[in-house]
């Protein structure tokens, strides 16, 4: 398990380092998160067909995201992974989740506030579904404002869009607001 401190916060015992995706014993950790929590997630949200849960260990393997993991121990509780955002040129998080069992400790508070140090001088997006009032209330914590909302899929799924301005982009609209 090759993984970079990138924190030293750490809550209730849990440290937050960058991973090592590629790794395939690091993405079969990863992976078995991501399928416990979407399928929580799914549920919530009333969807039997729910592509997140389509992922294998192969996709998480070749995602071109870097991965930040919660670690209780030495056990994986937690993942957020994060790259370019190809429609806005931001920096779009492309997957955060927390096993089931771990939740309601701050792990997702602490993967974010990981993901805002590093790169929130930029732009950021993040999607999510319009359902999900935890991940909404996350989000709205560190900044992200709705920019959009679509169905997909056949249920149809209703899904949200959320932007977090860069400081020099708050600075902005700040100044053309006044």
């Amino acid at each position: 398990m090759r993984s970079t401190s990138i924190s030293k916060a750490t809550q209730g015992g849990v440290r937050i380092a960058a991973i090592d995706h590629r790794l395939a014993s690091n993405a079969g950790r990863i992976h078995a998160v991501h399928l416990a929590a979407y399928a929580q997630e799914a549920a919530l949200l009333g969807a039997a067909s729910f592509p997140p849960l389509e992922r294998t260990v192969r996709d998480v393997q070749a995602a071109q995201e870097r991965f930040v993991a919660a670690f209780d121990g030495l056990r994986l509780v937690g993942a957020v992974s994060v790259g370019p955002d190809e429609e806005t040129g931001a920096m779009n998080i492309a997957s955060l989740a927390v096993a089931p069992a771990a939740q309601r400790r701050g792990i997702a508070t602490l993967l974010m506030a990981a993901v805002v140090k590093r790169h929130g001088d930029q732009p950021m997006t993040v999607e999510t579904g319009a359902g999900n009032a935890p991940a909404l209330a996350l989000y709205a914590a560190f900044g992200f404002v709705e920019c959009r909302r679509w169905f997909v899929g056949r249920e149809p799924l209703e899904m949200v869009r959320l932007r977090r301005p860069g400081p020099a982009s708050a600075e902005r609209e700040r100044r053309v607001s006044r």
